[in-house]
């Protein structure tokens, strides 16, 4: 055979190859298009029982809308983490969505779920007020980091809790001269993920920077860390109540206040008026990921949870609400672009403990309330 002969035969195995290759993928595509349509066209419920910061994000007509174009409306439910993480009942609800990998873990094994979804997540920080932060800056604390955000030195800030500290005894303390104790406040941690994620933060410190995972730990940091919510008083079952009396009533209720960076973060997307109040984020170091899961029980828990991570629109939405994501946007970019400024990334993050031995911890502080 000739080259010419050759080379004929080599182009046009080259161009059978190309029209193959484009009637494969776009067979791929049509079918994965008309799987999607007929996904859609099968219109399905979805009742779910979620942490209660997520219930502005569901309540959203955009959001509800985004579901219906893929024939999904979805009816939910508020209750505390480890209230969901108990309450597996596949006859009430097609999916758990609590806030936290602990409790999301206790509940896929109960509803022996094959897959879970982790659409987004969202930072512990102290929400607080800057004469509170200016206060701890004067003292070796906390620094500051751009305008809405200071680090604080979480070992120094627990030290001062331990020691029984005043406001009135810190240096620089003028704004705030009260005998009330240095002492952030938290949910209750009998039932709520952000004091958990407080608990697992708070542990990891008393345990010389270490995630407690034995007895011996446990029984090491609880001297240390149940006072931290004992001395509190009254402790709302769910984060969103203490945020709005963080709003409402101001640094005299609650100078350093456990909360989700997604708390302050929707609340200054939703009122760019208050950016250059006086509200502020503090960081702790180290910080923990509070990781928002949904455990599906049901197929149509499992297409709600698909959405809430594949879906770019929802996803977008997701960022309106404060919570971080992964995909191409992971959400700090575009608050800036609004003016909201947080750290792109945090690097000083620790795991928390494994389920058995953060229950392990909140049992025994609930034996100490009683």
């Amino acid at each position: 055979m000739t080259g010419r002969k050759l080379l004929a035969l080599l182009l046009a195995l080259l161009l059978l190859a190309a029209i193959g290759g484009g009637i494969w993928y776009s067979r791929g595509s049509l079918t994965q298009e008309r799987q999607q349509r007929i996904e859609a066209a099968q219109q399905v419920s979805a009742r779910g029982l979620i942490g209660s910061e997520k219930d502005a994000f569901f309540q959203d007509s955009r959001v509800r809308a985004a579901f219906a174009r893929h024939g999904v409306t979805v009816a939910v439910e508020k209750a505390g983490s480890r209230k969901i993480a108990h309450s597996y009942d596949p006859k009430a609800y097609d999916f758990g969505f609590p806030s936290g990998a602990p409790a999301a873990a206790q509940l896929r094994a109960a509803a022996k779920a094959g897959s879970v979804f982790n659409p987004f997540y969202t930072p512990i920080v102290l929400a607080s007020w800057r004469p509170i932060a200016d206060i701890l800056v004067a003292n070796g604390i906390a620094r500051k980091e751009g305008d809405f955000y200071y680090v604080v030195d979480l070992p120094a800030l627990m030290k001062l809790a331990e020691d029984g500290k005043r406001w009135r005894d810190l240096k620089g303390s003028e704004a705030f001269a009260t005998g009330k104790a240095v002492l952030p406040a938290s949910t209750d941690v009998r039932s709520s993920n952000s004091a958990a994620m407080y608990l697992a933060l708070a542990s990891y410190i008393a345990n010389d920077q270490q995630v407690v995972q034995s007895q011996a730990d446990v029984d090491k940091v609880m001297p240390l860390v149940a006072p931290l919510f004992l001395r509190q008083g009254f402790q709302e079952s769910s984060s969103a109540g203490p945020f709005e009396d963080y709003l409402a009533l101001g640094m005299g209720k609650a100078p350093l206040l456990v909360a989700y960076e997604s708390q302050l973060v929707e609340y200054w997307l939703a009122h760019p008026d208050k950016l250059k109040g006086d509200m502020v984020m503090l960081y702790p170091r180290p910080t923990i990921y509070s990781k928002h899961v949904v455990v599906p029980y049901t197929p149509a828990g499992e297409r709600v949870g698909r959405l809430l991570e594949s879906d770019p629109e929802l996803r977008e939405l997701v960022h309106a609400y404060g919570f971080r994501t992964g995909g191409d946007r992971h959400g700090p970019e575009t608050w800036a672009a609004k003016g909201v400024q947080v750290p792109p990334q945090l690097v000083d993050v620790i795991d928390p403990p494994s389920q058995e031995w953060l229950e392990r911890m909140i049992e025994e502080i609930e034996g100490r309330f009683k």
